[in-house]
């Protein structure tokens, strides 16, 4: 079952690119990416757990999964494994981002998109469809809800710092074609560092800094907001995942949402710069950021769910103090009547 929904997620991937060209495939094989995000994970795997690897990735065709002592062993370490893949690939897009800020030169600026955005592609992909699913599907289901807690917490921390990079990302490529047809070829100066900080956190499209297509100024601006192929992209990658990880627990749903729409906003992203114009940069990095508000809207509804669900079954209430005890001898004065 993880197989096939490894498999579901694939074929959407390869979907999405066709609708912008089979040969646009091409773009997102990168060695350097895929070099990086390989050596971390067989570090990690070599160190912290060979075997439990080994006996993952052997039900990763399987259709039943019977617990055992080593099954759970086995899930938590690849709960650990999809941590480390999403801190790795967030630390290769910061390299990246690094790269580009400083040398702006717009010839060699997609090369550092490449290595910065597709490390992160690489991880996430595999972390959400191959690595969690098969954690969760060799753990327990009475895991504590605190490290659920905490799990969800930080993948999201995780996704928002990818995507908030992507942003920094678009406003760098922003201000290296800027003084076009000169070109600078300097790094950021600190000014526009801030500036690009501020914009990324706070500007509804970074690449659209006048406003244009800011929400709920009419009808027409809100429409900019509902595509359909993104909308399928989203609904599409959640049913993977659930194909994938089997029945959906609390607290997983709303993180794991927002990293699939994040997925496809970076290979969203990455298609425009394939094919890149100026001029439409802003409405560009608007559709490709579409899926990442759709994950925000589904996580919402998710966790609305997960609260109306706790409301309604409370968690049962621990006995009473000397319930046992006197349960225990009742069933010793039942049991003697009965002799």
């Amino acid at each position: 079952m993880i197989f096939l929904g490894f498999l579901l997620a694939a074929l959407l991937f390869v979907a999405a690119v066709a609708l912008a060209g089979l040969d646009k495939l091409a773009i997102f094989v990168d060695t350097q990416s895929l070099m990086f995000i390989v050596s971390g994970l067989l570090g990690f795997i070599f160190f912290f757990g060979r075997k439990e690897f080994g006996r993952g990735m052997k039900v990763f065709f399987a259709f039943s999964f019977p617990p055992s002592d080593e099954s759970v062993e086995t899930g938590r370490f690849f709960l650990r494994l999809t941590e480390f893949t999403l801190s790795w690939g967030l630390f290769g897009m910061v390299l990246g981002t690094v790269w580009a800020m400083a040398d702006l030169y717009p010839y060699t600026i997609g090369q550092a998109f490449a290595v910065s955005l597709f490390s992160f592609l690489y991880a996430s992909g595999l972390a959400v469809f191959v690595f969690l699913p098969i954690g969760l599907r060799l753990s327990p289901p009475t895991l504590p809800l605190s490290l659920f807690w905490r799990f969800s917490v930080r993948h999201l921390l995780l996704g928002l710092g990818g995507f908030f990079l992507m942003r920094c990302l678009v406003i760098v490529m922003l201000l290296s074609i800027a003084q076009k047809p000169d070109f600078r070829m300097t790094p950021i100066r600190p000014d526009e560092f801030t500036t690009m900080l501020q914009q990324a956190a706070l500007a509804i499209n970074p690449a659209d800094p006048q406003g244009e297509y800011a929400p709920f100024v009419n009808f027409r601006a809100i429409t900019c907001y509902i595509d359909y192929p993104n909308l399928v992209l989203v609904i599409g990658g959640w049913w993977a995942f659930r194909l994938a990880s089997g029945k959906r627990r609390e607290l997983i749903a709303a993180p794991v949402v927002i990293l699939i729409g994040i997925i496809w906003s970076i290979q969203g992203f990455c298609l425009m710069l394939a094919d890149l114009d100026p001029n439409s940069i802003g409405t560009g990095f608007l559709v490709a950021s579409l899926t990442t508000l759709y994950g925000f809207i589904a996580a919402a509804g998710f966790l609305i769910a997960d609260m109306r669900r706790s409301f309604r079954d409370p968690p049962p209430q621990p006995p009473a103090e000397g319930m046992e005890e006197a349960k225990r001898i009742i069933d010793n004065v039942v049991a003697g009547e009965q002799r």
